[in-house]
């Protein structure tokens, strides 16, 4: 489609001035409250005024009226808005400027002499401008911060002397309810939507719907808004929603808006989370991946996570000294051109949080990824605190690339095809605390070479090579370390045969 350059110069302008309509529209309201205190003080003989001062008054307010209307109606073509409440909220404005003009004109004695506006409209006109201007006001809040903002907060005496619903707990993320068990937890109603509610529905709800998106309904959620959906299930990289809220807050795109009640860290893991495990609306916790780094921030939202811990771990909470004093250092901000490179090769480079420049280098979204691309894994060697490598077809000859991130505090290669000698490589990373080896060759031999690391603290073992022993020499190497060497299949045999005695126990009971 053919646009004009004039075309666009007049979208550009009204888009412009109409963004003044909330700085106007206040001008009026303080000017007609002021009249109408006066006419009252006035009325009841506690004040002496000037006619003229009310005249000028009048005037000013049904100037700037007049010109909240204009601006207004340019706000009103950007869109986003129910169209119902936008049309009584503008007619509403309309008519109270209509009043303000009438009441002017009712006080003005050369309109009443020349077109013979009689003065005994001044007081109902001034009473109907008023009224408009509640009533606008009104529509105008529940267009902009949504149909309950006014009242969302009103105390719970008032609450009980209107009749009004008591006061929900779970609007902000601090008042939620905890959640008993997190495990039996519905993933998106109990946990994601609550965040979408505090942090997004303002501005995408039935009232107000900027960029054609509603967050407040799970279908037009899932169908997205003018620009497509705004995420892909198992896709980081391609969830617009994850990518907006990564964004430098000065960004015009960055979400939710700069001085608005912005998405923390645990938050942020908790949707990315959500869409790496598939993005579902019908899931309970337990029925998805939870990862380690996941689990403290599930453990957050109630009573604990119930997660059962293999008898070959060592159950210990674990504090990742080192990554926390590295963030709290100042490092470099990456080079734009950077993050090109990387999300050419199909990876993805993501903030560890909104104040810092370190980061997060994964590729687990690209299963190809291989040793001819490994020099990309170093390509922020300052900046990379977690590396994430797993169920790529990288071998030994990548650790090379990865030896060069002095500053790595996790590093994940489950699932890829590493081996002992491949880990001899490591012992440059003396910052690393948590290291996942899932699915791999490694070996008791490949094992004891990591205990040049001295500030290791996790380790993941499950489905190696590794042994009790090994695990259990490593271990006096660095007693600090929590070894997980998962559960093996006579294990798992022997509780889900306790479990299943268990329920047949409570089944012979219950008759």
């Amino acid at each position: 489609m053919f646009y004009s350059p004039i075309l666009l110069s007049i979208n550009e302008w009204t888009s412009f001035f109409g963004r003044f309509h909330p700085l106007l529209v206040h001008l009026p309201i303080g000017f007609l409250l002021l009249i109408a205190i006066i006419e009252i003080l006035k009325i009841s003989g506690k004040l002496e005024i000037s006619s003229d001062f009310v005249k000028i008054s009048l005037f000013v307010t049904g100037l700037m009226a007049s010109l909240a209307c204009v601006v207004g109606y340019f706000l009103s073509l950007e869109g986003g808005y129910e169209e119902e409440m936008l049309s009584e909220h503008k007619w509403q404005g309309i008519w109270m400027t209509i009043f303000c003009w009438i009441a002017w004109s009712s006080k003005n004695d050369w309109l009443t002499d020349k077109i013979g506006i009689n003065t005994v409209f001044y007081i109902p006109s001034l009473i109907f401008a008023t009224l408009m201007m509640f009533v606008a006001g009104h529509h105008g809040g529940n267009l902009t911060h949504g149909e309950n903002y006014l009242t969302e907060n009103t105390p719970t005496l008032l609450r009980q002397w209107f009749g009004m619903s008591e006061k929900k707990n779970n609007d902000k993320l601090s008042e939620r309810t905890k959640i008993a068990n997190v495990n039996d937890a519905m993933v998106y109603q109990d946990i994601i939507h609550p965040i979408f509610k505090e942090k997004c529905e303002q501005c995408h709800n039935k009232n107000k719907i900027k960029g054609e998106l509603r967050m407040d309904d799970i279908s037009l959620l899932q169908k997205g808004g003018k620009n497509g959906v705004i995420f892909k299930a198992n896709n980081i990289a391609e969830s617009e929603f994850i990518k907006r809220i990564l964004l430098p807050e000065s960004d015009e795109h960055h979400m939710p808006p700069k001085g608005k009640n912005q998405v923390s860290e645990n938050e942020l893991s908790l949707m990315k989370w959500w869409v790496e495990e598939g993005a579902s609306f019908t899931k309970k916790v337990s029925q998805l991946a939870v990862n380690e780094s996941i689990k403290p921030v599930l453990a957050t939202l109630g009573g604990g996570m119930g997660v059962a811990v293999s008898s070959n771990s060592i159950v210990k909470q674990v504090k990742f000294e080192m990554e926390e004093k590295l963030l709290t250092a100042e490092v470099d901000a990456i080079d734009n051109n950077v993050f090109e490179e990387i999300k050419k090769s199909g990876g993805m480079i993501l903030p560890l949080s909104q104040n810092t420049n370190y980061v997060e280098l994964t590729y687990l979204n690209n299963a190809k990824f291989a040793d001819n691309d490994s020099k990309l894994i170093a390509i922020a060697p300052n900046q990379t605190l977690w590396l994430k490598l797993n169920n790529t077809q990288i071998t030994d000859k990548a650790l090379t690339e990865v030896s060069k991130l002095s500053n790595l505090t996790r590093l994940h290669l489950q699932n890829t095809k590493i081996t002992d000698k491949g880990l001899d490589q490591l012992k440059t990373l003396q910052n690393l605390e948590y290291l996942n080896l899932i699915g791999t060759s490694i070996t008791d031999t490949g094992l004891q070479r990591l205990a040049l690391l001295k500030n290791l603290k996790k380790i993941f073992l499950w489905k190696t090579k590794v042994s009790q022993v090994g695990a259990e020499k490593l271990k006096k190497s660095l007693p600090n370390l929590v070894i997980d060497l998962g559960m093996t299949e006579q294990q798992i045999a022997t509780l889900l045969k306790a479990k299943a005695d268990t329920i047949s126990d409570d089944v012979y009971k219950k008759k």
